[in-house]
This record gives structure tokens, sequence and C-alpha cells, in this order.
């Protein structure tokens, strides 16, 4: 194909899609109260008239076109005229999301923290960067990754001690990723980032039974079967995303992850995050060993009773013995270490269950909510989600009334599937997703500009959201074929810039009471309708494995995790959001550590988490007053 025929199709591929935004941008600037109805167009041809290569293709050119901040400046002006305070658009102020902040080790004082949402911060007495790894320049290749850091370890020991001398508070953070104050403090504030030195499989003082590998039997598509599973040790500051690196490096893979790896391992598993999969557990259930240093600056290595480790030849080790370090392997003391909130101590490292790294095969296809509820509903609920290794639901709160035809009126939703596949088995598979709102989230200012979006034409959001759901649609019959590639690719879910302006809530229920669940958040949704409080984006049911953590939303059962998205800044969405947790409190739900509105108390922790008291015994014997914070505090004191 020549050179100028390439031009002309591609010309043709994308004259739809030019038109519609240059007839965009002469709205933005001469008729703004036109630009909420062009936006419709704009979504409904992306959704039906352009694949996603032009997608992308687009996304990149308007990225190049917004840049200078005087285009910013200039959308901006156009947007606001007569707009309200609370929902002033501002793109020339961006901050580059994406990126992790990165604080300095020599700079311990006059610091300041706060979680991504932007709803908590600190302002510490000290701020501490602890550890010899690299976190600018990480890379699994380094060799301090083949190294356990000592001295690290020695200097987080040394900060524990001096706070108590000066009776100060101690916490640990990560990412930030928690909605929730769990992570806040005012006192002795220690960044983990540099913690993340080592990166290997373990194998020091390990049983001999699991140095080579161990089988495990695990329970996808509901057949049973063995696989081998090895043990890898990383730094207690890990990013997700930095261990990815490691594990991959070394020809081995996360079981399940969530979906995003912006967190920090540690933070993952204090406060149970997961992913989807009946037959798998949330990130923490990985945990085999966890290195803590506790109150007192006592350093800890606690397994299950039938740990990892080897008893003798630990404690005859020299390091062991030069560093105080003791084993402790027991089921109720380590249940409570796995998800510990950041009140049991500071985790310095940890070893995790790993496998081998493997390949998905992902398909996601749309129903009507209604008609996938009667399928579900017909044979045991386990064994239909267990079809899968991983099975998940997205659902639109809201029926678009608007639409032409009643099937178009029916509520809709979508499946998602994913099940192992070898490279040879999905030639026609996709090598790329799509994501929700796939052209909008890889736009630099889309976060800014999306709560506007919604915020003018909130009465589309139902159709809006269909169109978002309909984007996703790719299985084996489509033309997508399906999305096939290794699990770190198809497990995390991206969504750019719309990842740090979206926010969620997230509630825990029994596999009996899901659907029941599912009707009154559409109830509640419904009613909030009338009054223009609208969530922006659809719900998502998720399935995870019990897990005997005794502050894991799934420690009494396996679970359906049922998360609530908007968008920061969407009026309406945080009151509903308040309004959807009191009722979903009061009808059982279990809530999320990291995901919640609404303040915590005793009670309502002691009904949702009934081994907190339990939890509490071992937080005293580890952590003490040391590591607690305001957040755990009030509850206890509620």
């Amino acid at each position: 194909m020549s050179t100028l025929t390439k031009f002309i199709t591609w010309k043709k591929g994308n004259t739809v899609v030019s038109w519609v935004l240059f007839g965009l941008l002469v709205q933005v600037i001469f008729n703004r109260k036109n630009v909420p109805k062009h936006i419709e167009v704009l979504d409904d041809t992306l959704t039906h008239h352009c694949s996603r290569t032009k997608r992308n293709r687009w996304v990149s050119f308007i990225n190049f076109m917004v840049t200078p901040r005087f285009v910013r400046r200039l959308i901006e002006s156009q947007l606001n005229k007569n707009m309200v305070d609370h929902e002033r658009v501002f793109l020339s102020l961006d901050k580059e999301l994406t990126k992790d902040d990165f604080f300095d080790k020599d700079k311990p004082h006059r610091q300041k923290w706060g979680n991504w949402y932007g709803n908590h911060s600190s302002e510490p007495l000290r701020f501490f960067v602890p550890g010899n790894g690299d976190y600018k320049n990480f890379s699994p290749e380094g060799e301090f990754c083949n190294w356990y850091d000592y001295k690290g370890l020695t200097e987080v020991s040394e900060l524990v001690k001096n706070a108590e001398k000066e009776n100060r508070k101690v916490r640990a953070v990560g990412s930030g990723h928690a909605l929730t104050a769990v992570a806040q403090c005012e006192d002795f504030l220690v960044c983990t980032q540099n913690m993340n030195m080592t990166q290997r499989l373990a194998k020091e003082w390990i049983k001999e039974e699991y140095k080579e590998g161990f089988d495990v039997e695990v329970n996808y598509g509901n057949k049973k079967s063995l696989e081998k599973h090895y043990l890898f040790e990383t730094g207690g500051g890990t990013k997700i995303r930095h261990l990815i690196e490691a594990l991959t490096y070394h020809g081995f893979a996360l079981i399940n992850q969530g979906g995003s790896s912006i967190q920090s391992i540690t933070g993952a598993i204090a406060t149970s995050t997961h992913g989807s999969g009946i037959g798998i557990g949330p990130v923490s259930a990985f945990a085999k060993s966890m290195t803590i240093v506790g109150k007192g600056g006592k350093i800890y290595r606690v397994e299950p009773t039938d740990g990892i480790t080897d008893p003798e030849a630990f404690n005859k080790d020299q390091e062991v013995k030069k560093y105080g370090i003791e084993l402790i392997q027991d089921d109720e003391k380590f249940n409570a270490v796995m998800v510990g909130i950041g009140s049991i101590g500071i985790v310095f490292s940890m070893i995790l269950e790993a496998q081998p790294n493997y390949r998905l095969y992902e398909e996601r296809k749309r129903y009507n909510w209604e008609e996938l509820k009667a399928e579900m509903q017909k044979e045991d609920l386990h064994h239909f989600i267990n079809q899968h290794r991983h099975f998940e639901v997205l659902i639109n709160p809201y029926c678009d009334l608007s639409a032409e035809t009643e099937e178009g009126q029916k509520r809709k939703c979508l499946v998602t599937t994913r099940n192992y596949c070898e490279k040879s088995n999905r030639k026609q598979a996709g090598r790329e997703r799509n994501y929700i709102s796939s052209f909008i989230s890889g736009i630099a200012i889309s976060g800014r500009l999306s709560p506007w979006v919604f915020n003018k034409n909130h009465q589309s959001i139902p159709a809006m959201t269909n169109n978002s759901i309909h984007r996703l649609i790719d299985h084996s019959g489509d033309e997508g074929g399906g999305f096939e590639d290794d699990c770190r690719f198809v497990l995390d879910q991206g969504l750019g810039e719309l990842k740090f302006y979206g926010y969620a809530v997230e509630f825990g229920f029994p596999l009996e009471r899901v659907f029941d669940a599912v009707d009154l958040i559409i109830k509640v949704c419904e009613e909030a309708q009338a009054y223009h409080h609208l969530l922006a984006a659809p719900f998502s049911l998720r399935f995870v494995k019990q897990c005997d953590a005794h502050l894991s939303m799934m420690n009494q059962h396996d679970t359906c995790m049922i998360e609530l998205v908007s968008v920061k800044g969407v009026t309406g969405s945080l009151p509903l959001f308040r309004r959807l947790e009191r009722e979903l409190l009061d009808f059982g739900a279990i809530p999320h550590w990291g995901l919640s509105v609404e303040p915590w108390y005793r009670a309502r922790v002691e009904k949702a988490f009934p081994r907190f008291k339990d939890w509490e015994l071992q937080q005293a014997f580890f952590g003490g007053d040391t590591f607690k914070n305001a957040f755990l505090e009030r509850i206890q004191d509620s």
C-alpha cells in the first residue's frame, strides 16, 4: 500500500471523529450552552464509529493540543461562565497525578503527606524515610535486591524506640490509597518507599518442603487441581507495580491483585485489598511470613502455626541473634498481623506465595441485569461464579429511559470473565483492552474535565454509563476477539488519569444476600436520581474466597464485594455515597477499611468483624499505644 493510499484510508476512517471534535471546539468557543449536547455526540461517535486503535491516536493528538497552558486557560474561561463555584473547572493547575510523590530522606521536618483523594493529610512532627532500597530508580536487576536490609531494619527499630522516649505515636504510610483516615498520624510518620531492597526467591531458613516450590490445591472452573507455587521475599514498602516487575524478572507472578498496581504491597495487605475470583482470597491470603517492628523496637517474624520457617535453623543464625529477631509461629497472632490496618507495627518485609508467570484470556459481554440475575439464581451461585477463574459484574445503577426502544431502556450490565490460556490458543484475541471511557481516560485533562461534563449533563449519565459499558464489550464473538496477555496486564485495569479523580466505597456481603443488596442499591440510587443526585459510573460485584485474617472483610465466609464508584466533584455523589453506606450497613454490610465515607464506631466494627476483640489483644501485644492513631482510638473509645 502506497503512502498516499494509507493517508486516504486514514482520512476516511477519521473523518467522522475529526468533524465531531471540530464541532465540539467551535461550541466551546462560541456557544458554550451546546457543549453538553456535543459531548454526547462525541461519546456516541467514539462508541459506535471509532475503533480502539483510532481512539488511541486521537488521545495522543488531543494531549499534544491541550499541553500549552494558554489552551487550558481558554477552555477554562469558556466553560466556567455563569458556573457556580463548586462546579467550576480548573485545567491550568493540573498536576500529573500518575507520578508518585517522592520524599527526601534528609528532610525530617516540615513535611506534608496526604492521601490520594485529598480528604486526609498529616503534617507530622517528624517524617522518616528509612531503608536502603532505590525507590526512584527501582530495578529488580539491581544487586541490592539479593540482600536483606538489616541496616534499614535497625533504623526502623531505633526510630520506634526514640519515638517512645518522647511519648510519640508512630505510623507507616504507603501510597495513601485509602479514603478513610486509617493511615493518618500527627506525631512520627514513616514513609516506606525505600523499604524495598529485598526482591528474591525465599530460601533462607525455609523448610525443605517449601524451598523448591510446593503443591497447592486450587478450585477454578469447578475443577480441583494442583498447582506448584513458590515463596518470594519482598520489602514491606514495595509498590505493587515494582513487585510485579521483580516477580516477572524471576519468572513469577502474583496469584491475583486488585484493579490497580499503584498501592504498596503492605497497604494492600493491611486493608485486605482483593481482586475477583471466588476461588482466590484477598492479597492478605498470599502472605506466608511477615517481619514487623513492634513496640519497644522489638523485631518479630510472624507466621502461621505450621509456618514456612525452620525454627531450629532460624534460631541458630548469627544475624538473627545479632538483631534480636523473634520467630512466632501461631495462627492467632498471624491472623491478627495479616490485616493490621497499620496498628500492629511497621511491616519491614514479608514472604509471599506466588506462582509461575501465566497468561489470562479475558472476555466481556453485555447483558440485561434482570436476565443475568435470573440466570445466576437458577443454580448454586458459588458453582455459577466458579465456572471461571475470575468473574465480576458491572451494573448501571440507572435505566436509560431516554432510549428509543424498550430493549434499550432495560438496565444494562457487563460480565467480565478471565481464565488461564496458552499463548497459542487465542490468536484472534486483541492485544489491548477497551477501558471504561477508554478515550477520555487517556486525555491529560480528563480528570478535571469529567466532573464538569457530568454536572452539566447529569440527566444523560444513565445513557453515558450505558455507552461506557458498550465500549467494554470484547469477547470471542466480537470484533475484538477478547483480550489475552500475561496476567499482569490483564489484571491491572488502568484507567489513566481518571483513576485519580474517581473514588469509591465498598462493602462485603455473603453470597445469599447479594441480589437483595443490589436491589437496595438500585432503589436508593433511583430515589436520589429524582433529586438530580447521581453516581457517574457503574458499580461492580467481585467475588472473593474466605480469608482467616481477623479484620479481613472475607473473614466469615466467601464474600461478594460491591464497589460503588463516582467521579470526584460530581455534585450529589458524596451525599449519595453516605446515604448508600448507611442503608447498606443497616442491611448487614461489611465495610472496607480503606473505602468508606461514614464515621467508624466500635459497635459497627464489632458487628462487621466478630474477631475484632481478638485482634485488639494481639494489637496490644505487638503494637500497643505506640501504633495507635486517632482512627483506631475513636473506634475503641466510642
